[in-house]
Parts: structure tokens; C-alpha cells; sequence
């Protein structure tokens, strides 16, 4: 890995995946098929009358090669020498694993509702349609790009809806000549490395292509409350047990007012035994960030790494409420408190990691994705991680060439006492910075 550069953080998560008043999660009864053999656009095969009978059960949140195997399409590339047997996209095409992805769903809207499609997570490019409708007005593009779409004009009155999603694939997909990432042309995108093959594993045909994360339909009233986020503060060097001073929170979140009116209300979060609101007026479609006051919390549970003391959370709830009392939208979320620094220990001349004052013994561990397909679930997330909490590691480093991984990851690592030490890859082309005969672009 020499002179390959990093962009670095060390992140302590707040946990907790938000959710808006009512969430209906789209994680069954997809149906896709491969683009090419489709004869009709988007705008056709998004009406719910159009026929999808004989399309393929679709694995979301997964990868193409995920519905494959599921289907009995491929054999399993990680048996033998299954791999080498299933179409690389280098030589096959992005065609042949550009796939469009349908889903049917009923939702009827009431009085002063707003729908909302969520996506966490779609590789590479995508383009969305609702009902015969585009949603997004040019090709959305990132591994890692989540988006919200208010689809509250798309619905039918009826109730009964369609939901089509073309999937394009990272372009360069890169070839894999053996080198580490194959030729390197992949780091081009903003998506994983490992991909197109690495010194342990072999190439991933796809690239990971699909709607790798989740999906989901969030119904609110007329403002939207999203993104928020909790900074802890906990001053001095603590100890695990016994009485503690005051620690600090500090809240900010967005609303944003889907009318087309003038609208006031209460911005409001609790937190065990801490509120505070704010009367806020937004104007016909605006987006406001709202920042409460700083607010001191009595007697903390302090959050501590694995070995060092209990892994203490709270639970936070913010609120838009309108003018007549009514909840227009909650966002709730765990937390840990705590409070990270890294200071430069000029002993050891190397960085120093500190939780709540009290300087920590790393025992760290490199984790690279357990599945290269992307087949992952809370339960399995909290399996594997419990395992690290039973190694004793009170710290992962998450390699940059694999995947920024899902919430449900970073749940756990609260969970189980675990710092994450996580890289965002910034190349893997190398660009000319030393001799690589396997780089493209060497």
C-alpha cells in the first residue's frame, strides 16, 4: 500500500437509522430484467397495467449477481472455479448487466400527506420512474448517493402504484488484469475498488451493480423533518463508574415545507429528561436548518469502548408540529455520549486516540466486507461484530477499497463497545505515482 493515499477519519457514529412518521420499507416483490431485452421506455413500464409476469424475482437490497444465483442464472462464484465460468462485464458490456428493477406497491394519499421515496445506496447510475412519470430530471450517478424524492403528485388515486428503476453500472468498469483494483480505471468512480479484483480476491462480474441498500417510502404532512445530528461534548478525563459532570449536546436538523404556503410551527427534541424548541415560520417550499441551544446533560451515561465501560445510548426524538398541534413529521435516533479527540503523542511520535479524557490501548482489526456480493443484514452485521467485541478489538479500521458501509454496521459497532476507523477511498489508479506495468493510466 505504499504512497497510496487515504482520506481518512476517525468517525464515532451516532447510530440509530431515522425514520420519518411512517416508513414502509421496499424489501420484497421486486421483479427485473436485463435492459436490452426490454422494448418499451421507462415511462411505459412504470404503469402499473404494464406486464412484468415473467420477469425474474428481484433480490433488493442486492446486486444483479445476487438475483442471478438466486434464480439459478449463475453458479456460485465463490465455489471452485464458478467465476471464471459467469460473464465478465469487460468483456460481456455494460449492457449485459444493465438491468431495470420494478416494484409494485399500494399507497393511497389522505388529506395533507407527502410521500416520500428514500434510497440509500444504488450502483452506479440510475434513473426512477413513478407511475409513468421520471422522478429524477438527469441520471443520478454514486455508489453512495442518497436521495429523497417527494412523489406525492405521482401517485395514483386509486392506490395502486409502480415503482421502475433502471441500473447502469460504474463506466469504467475497469478490467481485471490481476493488479490490485485490475487496471485501476475503476477508481474513476466514486464506488468500491475490490471489485474488479485485488491480491485476495477474484474479480466481482457485476462490479456490484443494483440496488445494493435499502429502499424506502416515507409519508409525512406538510414538513419534512431530516438530517439530524447530535455533537456530544464531555470535557475533562472521566471515569467508567461513579458520579459524573455534566456533559453537552448540541442538535441541529433540517425541515423543509413541501406547500406552497406559508407555514408555522414548533420545532421540537426530546431527549431523556432535555427539550428545547423553536418557533419557526418557513416560507412556500423553503428548507431551513434549524440549530438548537447547546444543553447540559446531569449525571451522563457515558458511551465507552469495549474493555473500558459500558456502551450507554440514548434515544432522541425531533418534531415539526403545525399550528394546530398536529405532528407533521419525527425523526428519531440513538446516540452515544462521548467525546473523541486524537491529539499527537510526541512519545511515540504517532497519533493518540482519547475517549472522554481517558487515553485508550487500541486493539484494532482491518475489516474488509464479509460478502463480496453485498448479502448483509442487521442480524448478520451484529453476528460478525459481536465476534470482533469477543476478540477483544475495541477498534476496526474499515478498508477503503471495500464498501462505506451500511447504518446497520455502525449500530452494532455502538452496540458492542466498537471505534471505526473508517478510510474514504480517494484513488486506486495510482496516476502515475509509481510503477505499476498493471495500471492502464500508469
Amino acid at each position: 500500500m505504499k504512497s497510496l493515499y487515504f482520506l481518512v477519519f476517525l468517525i464515532c457514529f451516532l447510530g440509530g437509522e431515522s425514520h420519518a412518521q411512517q416508513t414502509q420499507e421496499f424489501n420484497s416483490g421486486w421483479k427485473c430484467r436485463q435492459a436490452s431485452l426490454v422494448a418499451v421506455d421507462g415511462s411505459t413500464l412504470s404503469v402499473p397495467a404494464y406486464d412484468t409476469k415473467d420477469w425474474m424475482p428481484a433480490v433488493v437490497p442486492g446486486t444483479v449477481l445476487t438475483t442471478l444465483l438466486k434464480n439459478g442464472k449463475i453458479p456460485d462464484p465463490f465455489n471452485g472455479m464458478n467465476n471464471d465460468s459467469i460473464p465478465d462485464i469487460s468483456v460481456a458490456g455494460n449492457g449485459a448487466y444493465t438491468y431495470w428493477f420494478v416494484s409494485d406497491f399500494k399507497k393511497a394519499v389522505a388529506k395533507d400527506d407527502q410521500v416520500w421515496l428514500d434510497f440509500r445506496g444504488i450502483n452506479y447510475g440510475c434513473d426512477i420512474y413513478v407511475n409513468g412519470k421520471k422522478v429524477n430530471q438527469q441520471q443520478l450517478n454514486g455508489m453512495y448517493l442518497r436521495r429523497a424524492f417527494n412523489i406525492t403528485a405521482y401517485l395514483n388515486k386509486n392506490g395502486v402504484n409502480r415503482l421502475a428503476v433502471i441500473v447502469y453500472p460504474p463506466d469504467p468498469c475497469g478490467m481485471p488484469n490481476g493488479g490490485q483494483g485490475g487496471d485501476g480505471t475503476i477508481a474513476h468512480n466514486v464506488c468500491n475498488q475490490y471489485v474488479a479484483g485485488w491480491d485476495w480476491i477474484q474479480p466481482i462480474r457485476d462490479r456490484n451493480t443494483g440496488i445494493w441498500d435499502k429502499v424506502f417510502l416515507h409519508t409525512t404532512q406538510t414538513v419534512r423533518v431530516s438530517n439530524t445530528h447530535i455533537v456530544t461534548r464531555v470535557q475533562g478525563i472521566r471515569k467508567t463508574e461513579g458520579a459524573q459532570a455534566p456533559a453537552i449536546i448540541a442538535v441541529t436538523t433540517e425541515i423543509e415545507n413541501t406547500s406552497d404556503r406559508v407555514v408555522t410551527g414548533m420545532v421540537k427534541y426530546a431527549t431523556e429528561g432535555t427539550t428545547d424548541q423553536q418557533k419557526v415560520t418557513l416560507q412556500p417550499g423553503e428548507k431551513k436548518l434549524i440549530v438548537f441551544a447547546d444543553k447540559k446533560i446531569n449525571q451522563p451515561r457515558l458511551w465507552w469502548p469495549n474493555g473500558y465501560g459500558a456502551q450507554n445510548m440514548y434515544g432522541l426524538s425531533v418534531q415539526f408540529i403545525g399550528d394546530k398541534g398536529k405532528i407533521s413529521d419525527e425523526e428519531k435516533l440513538s446516540f452515544g455520549i462521548r467525546e473523541i479527540q486524537t491529539p499527537w503523542n510526541a512519545t511515540t511520535d504517532s497519533r493518540e486516540i482519547r475517549v472522554n479524557g481517558q487515553r485508550i490501548f487500541v486493539k484494532g482489526g482491518n475489516w474488509i466486507l464479509s460478502d463480496a456480493m453485498l448479502r448483509f443484514s442487521k442480524e448478520r452485521y451484529d453476528a460478525e461484530l459481536r465476534m470482533q467485541r469477543d476478540m477483544n478489538l475495541n477498534m476496526i479500521r474499515v478498508w477503503g477499497g471495500g464498501i462505506t458501509e451500511r447504518p446497520e454496521f455502525y449500530d452494532a459497532c455502538d452496540k458492542y463497545g466498537l471505534l471505526v476507523f473508517q478510510d474514504f477511498w480517494v484513488s486506486g489508479d495510482c496516476n502515475g505515482r509509481w510503477f505499476d506495468p498493471l495500471k492502464k493510466e500508469d
